[in-house]
């Protein structure tokens, strides 16, 4: 009976017993449900999870871990058995299976990442800056000050030597404090505040944050050229593609199988999958403010 299963003592100590035996019938014939429904949906495709892809799955999970006894453990704290776990592997592999399949070629269009492009353009606004990175904000000063005071023609080819010589930043001391172009939420805020502040030439006061305290110098703004922000467009449009594909099918998917679920367990919700209790205006005669009875609990039938 799943009431001696480790996975529902491990819920049990959370609430009503009578309420977490229903979430656990709940939750349980869910799953049991999707791989009913998804079985005969990957023999058709040639969708196939074997032993040994669990196996190489659950390796990859242990792996994380660093013993088996840590891994048995961890378990442990979440109430899960290995068959159970080996349950959860086998499921995850074959809905990945599947919704490769689904998905393929579901991606944005070469126009709509464009459109997508050109009407977030200030998403895409870049700055390129140089900095020199010291420990003191006296040290900061007595550079910005230099700078500022040197010719224009000057300043550029001043800034790197100074940045070569000062700056602990050794990412980029050596090529002149430059950082290239970084687009907003890149650097830390108080950074890029005061890049922002700054016209393309002009040298900051000591810029303090977490690091120590910076001299900003502007070289450039610019928007990212397209073709250097395609490949993070279509990521972002196609995750979304993918996700709409998968759940209309997934939707069709347990329609074509017309399940039928015994009311004492709730009703399937196909937006979600998942078997949840009747709101109080899914049942005739019933009020808002009366609570539905809970049953009996018996041991969760097979879907």
């Amino acid at each position: 009976a799943y009431e001696g299963s480790p996975e529902f003592k491990q819920v049990a100590e959370q609430g009503d017993p009578q309420e977490i035996i229903r979430q656990y019938e709940q939750t349980r014939l869910s799953q049991l449900i999707r791989r009913a429904v998804l079985e005969p949906k990957a023999e058709e495709l040639d969708v196939e999870v074997t032993d040994d892809d669990v196996a190489r799955r659950l390796d990859q999970i242990k792996a994380d871990f660093p013993s088996e006894e840590a891994f048995q453990d961890a378990l442990a704290e979440q109430g899960l058995s290995s068959d159970y776990l080996n349950e959860l592997v086998y499921d995850s592999l074959l809905e990945e299976g599947l919704r490769a399949g689904v998905t393929e070629g579901a991606g944005p269009r070469d126009d709509e990442l464009v459109d997508f492009y050109q009407e977030n353009l200030n998403d895409y606004r870049q700055t390129r800056a140089q900095h020199i990175l010291v420990e003191s904000r006296r040290l900061a000063a007595a550079l910005s000050t230099r700078l500022r005071a040197a010719p224009g023609d000057q300043v550029e080819e001043l800034f790197a030597r100074l940045a070569q010589r000062n700056s602990t930043d050794t990412s980029n001391a050596a090529k002149g404090g430059d950082l290239g172009y970084f687009s907003a939420g890149q650097l830390v805020p108080p950074f890029e505040q005061a890049a922002a502040d700054l016209s393309i030439g002009e040298i900051s006061e000591p810029v303090q944050t977490e690091f120590g305290f910076h001299v900003i110098r502007i070289t450039d703004r610019r928007v990212a050229p397209f073709e250097e922000v395609r490949a993070d467009i279509e990521e972002q449009l196609g995750g979304e593609a993918e996700d709409e594909a998968w759940q209309k099918w997934i939707v069709d998917a347990y329609q074509d199988a017309d399940i039928r679920v015994n009311p004492r367990y709730g009703e399937l919700d196909l937006e979600t999958q998942q078997i949840v209790s009747p709101s109080a205006e899914d049942v005739p005669g019933a009020d808002e403010s009366q609570a539905t009875p809970t049953p009996e609990p018996t041991a969760a039938p097979s879907p």
